[in-house]
C-alpha cells in the first residue's frame, strides 16, 4: 500500500513534465526574421506587389523547387506544369491577400489565394503547420512560410522558411532551413 502512494505523486509529475514539454514545443516555432536590406524598396500598401514575374529564380535556373509557384504553394512536392516557361501573377485583393496565378503563354492555369500581412516593407505570409502528435510515442511538427519584398530595382525577393522537427521515443530530429530567392519582373 505504500509503494502504490509513492508511485501516484511520480506519474503526476511525469504527465505534467510530458504536457510542458508538448506545450512549450507547439509554441516555440521559428519564424522569418525582417532584417533590413539596404536595397530594399519602400512598400506601404500590397499593390506594390502587383506585377508579372518570371517562375524561376535568376540565381538557380532549371531548379523545380526554387520556381516562384513552388515557393508560394508552401508543400514539399514540385508542381510540374511547364515551369522553365510559366509566368506567376501577382495581384493584392484587399489589404491582406494577394492573388497568384500560374500563366503559361498568356492564358491561365490556376490561382492561389496567398493570406498574410504587411509587416514593414514584407508581405508575410500566415503559417502553415502540420502537427502529429502520439504522446511518448511519435510526433512531428513542421512550418512553413515565406515573406515577399521588393528589392530597388523592383524585382521580386522571397525568403522561404522550413522547419521540420519530431521524435520517435526520446529520440530527437529537427531541422531549419531558410532560403532566399529573386525573381525578374517581366516587362508588360
Amino acid at each position: 500500500m505504500v509503494i502504490a502512494d509513492k508511485r501516484k505523486p511520480i506519474r503526476k509529475v511525469t504527465i505534467r513534465l510530458v504536457l510542458l514539454c508538448i506545450i512549450l514545443s507547439l509554441c516555440g516555432c521559428a519564424s522569418l526574421k525582417q532584417t533590413r536590406q539596404d536595397s530594399m524598396h519602400e512598400i506601404s500598401e500590397l499593390q506594390s506587389f502587383d506585377g508579372t514575374y518570371e517562375n524561376l529564380t535568376s540565381d538557380h535556373k532549371g531548379s523545380e523547387f526554387s520556381s516562384l509557384w513552388n515557393q508560394l504553394i508552401l508543400k514539399n512536392e514540385i508542381d510540374m506544369l511547364d515551369f522553365k516557361n510559366a509566368k506567376i501573377r501577382l495581384k493584392a485583393i484587399g489589404r491582406s491577400q494577394i492573388k497568384a496565378t500560374w500563366l503559361d503563354r498568356g492564358l491561365e492555369k490556376k490561382s492561389i489565394v496567398l493570406k498574410g500581412k504587411l509587416k514593414g516593407n514584407y508581405f508575410v505570409s500566415q503559417h502553415k503547420r502540420t502537427i502529429i502528435p502520439i504522446p511518448l510515442i511519435y510526433g512531428m511538427i513542421q512550418n512553413n512560410q515565406f515573406q515577399l519584398w521588393l528589392d530597388q530595382d523592383s524585382q521580386l525577393r522571397v525568403d522561404r522558411l522550413q522547419n521540420r522537427w519530431g521524435w520517435i521515443f526520446v529520440f530527437l530530429a529537427g531541422t531549419d532551413n531558410t532560403s532566399n530567392y529573386k525573381y525578374i519582373k517581366v516587362k508588360e
